[in-house]
């Protein structure tokens, strides 16, 4: 029976070849440059050092006044700070030699016949030519005295050394082949080995169908679930999440999370590696209750899941229950308001004040309808102006002039603002209001506004209550601080949660006993 290799010994086998081949195609190519590069370089070397004995001025007037002593002179002074040349002729425009590495042969024909073009032609070249001392590569350069050519310099490389030059370097190139040989056989092992470990051992067709398990699983679990690696691009992504995410790419593998899911939040956690749950969001109009987890590999954080439930029934459902101690609240001052209205009409009536009852009660129901009218007409949430009402009457109770700005208005519906939220500002400012006055023990006033500014939500409370001390203005809104005994501290606590939910921002203005104004503003697209 025919066994099957292993991973490890596959991806051995897999990557030991392609470093053979890699090796190889780079020896080819590195090989050839660097004997390129050797030719060029030698080239550069000789033409740069020809050109420097060519502008000596020592040399160009030794050689006007055909002194072959300071010639050779010149020569040897300059050569001591220059390397890598074989062979220095200077020569006049007969080709007679002022300067050779061989002193026997100054005053004697250049040999070569390649010194034409540079005594008929003054124009600096490199050729190849073998001269008395074998074959060279050899730059020419005219020498000019004041303008006028008086001979040419040859700076040259015996062939044999540019050989050598060659030599050493393909024997240096395979010399680190087989080192890279070696050392990538050994690496092939470590990498086999490595991925066999990193696979928890399993081989390809265990990991199919883990991997087939797995999506089935996913695909089953009535929650969206996306991942993401530490780089930020998705990773996993089931059929449930794409549909509540509305995702018309399903393959979203890759991607990076910010151009799918902006909103996700996994980045923050990918970076903090603290987990957050149950936390709201607001995703194509429909609220969704979010789980976030980091995922880690020991210490190290190798991404980041978030799963999530789509809670938009459970939300209609809660914004019709939410508020409950704020409605509940509004509810009881106005039943408490209109029992006093009870007690005076049945007074009167005891009284036999029929004329008294009826002008009463034409002024009671006049009051009820003009606040009635103003609040259907300026405030069309009847949540929001339930509790307004609520509240108007609870300052009534108390003694509080409550003002509502003439210029108040509210739609209906805010589709990324929950009612249950502007609950709970509007009605925990009003009732710190309230409750700063009834502390000052005076005449207290109250002023509301909520408005539309542009693209906000303006909510306005004004105050001449006790106010606030200056140590405790950035106090208020962390949760337990509180400046009555028998409370907790939360309401403020929840308006600033509601108010960071959707994305606003506060003003406060507040005097130690002379009152405090809030300014809150939301924007109308407030997503969570």
């Amino acid at each position: 029976m025919k066994k099957n290799l292993s991973l490890q010994t596959k991806i051995t086998m897999l990557i030991t070849g392609l470093i053979l081949v890699s090796i190889g195609i780079s020896i080819l190519f590195v090989g050839k440059w660097s004997l390129d590069n050797i030719q060029k370089k030698v080239e550069e070397n000789i033409k740069n050092v020809s050109l420097i004995l060519a502008s000596s001025p020592d040399i160009q007037r030794a050689l006007k006044e055909k002194d072959s002593t300071k010639v050779q002179t010149s020569m040897h002074e300059l050569l001591d700070r220059l390397d890598g040349v074989d062979i220095i002729t200077i020569a006049d425009m007969n080709g007679i030699r002022y300067a050779h590495p061989n002193p026997d042969r100054l005053g004697k024909r250049f040999v070569g016949g390649d010194e034409v073009k540079v005594i008929k032609e003054g124009v600096s070249y490199i050729s190849q030519a073998k001269g008395t001392l074998g074959i060279s590569i050899r730059a020419f350069e005219p020498i000019f005295y004041r303008k006028e050519q008086i001979g040419f310099v040859m700076v040259g490389v015996l062939y044999e050394d540019i050989k050598e030059f060659r030599t050493d370097a393909l024997i240096t190139i395979f010399g680190f082949t087989l080192f890279g040989i070696v050392l990538g056989i050994i690496g092939a092992l470590a990498i086999a080995k490595r991925t066999r470990d990193s696979l928890l051992g399993l081989e390809p067709d265990e990991i199919v169908y883990l991997y087939k398990e797995n999506r089935a699983m996913l695909e089953a679990i009535r929650e969206g679930i996306i991942a993401i690696d530490s780089k930020g691009k998705i990773t996993l992504v089931n059929d449930y999440a794409i549909k509540i995410l509305n995702i018309n790419n399903s393959n979203v593998i890759g991607e990076y999370v910010l151009d799918v899911f902006p909103t996700s939040r996994l980045l923050e956690v990918l970076k903090s590696g603290e987990c957050e749950y149950n936390e709201e969001q607001i995703i194509n109009d429909t609220v969704i209750l979010t789980n976030r987890v980091p995922m880690k590999d020991g210490d190290e954080i190798i991404g980041a899941m978030a799963s999530f439930n789509d809670r938009t029934k459970v939300r209609r459902l809660a914004e019709e229950i939410t508020g409950v101690r704020q409605i509940i609240q509004a509810l009881r001052a106005n039943t408490h308001e209109f029992m006093n209205k009870l007690h005076v009409i049945l007074g009167l009536i005891k009284l036999n004040e029929i004329d008294e009852v009826r002008a009463y009660i034409k002024d009671v129901v006049k009051e009820q309808e003009q606040v009635r009218f103003f609040l259907m007409k300026k405030i069309k949430n009847p949540t929001i102006s339930a509790i307004i009402l609520g509240k108007l009457n609870r300052a009534k109770e108390l003694n509080i002039n409550m003002e509502l700005d003439e210029n108040s208005y509210l739609e209906k519906h805010y589709k990324n603002i929950q009612n249950d939220k502007l609950v709970t500002i509007i009605g925990n400012l009003l009732d710190n209001a309230m409750e700063a006055i009834v502390k000052k023990e005076e005449d207290g006033e109250i002023y509301f506004r909520i408005e539309e500014v542009n693209d906000f939500i303006e909510i306005e409370v004004h105050d001449n209550g006790i106010g606030i001390e200056e140590e405790n203005i950035d106090k208020i809104f962390k949760r337990g601080f509180t400046t009555k005994k028998d409370e907790g501290g939360i309401g403020l606590f929840l308006v600033d949660k509601s108010m960071k939910q959707l994305n606003g921002e506060f003003f406060v203005d507040s005097k130690y006993k002379e009152g405090t104004s809030i300014l809150a503003r939301i924007p109308k697209e407030g997503k969570i």
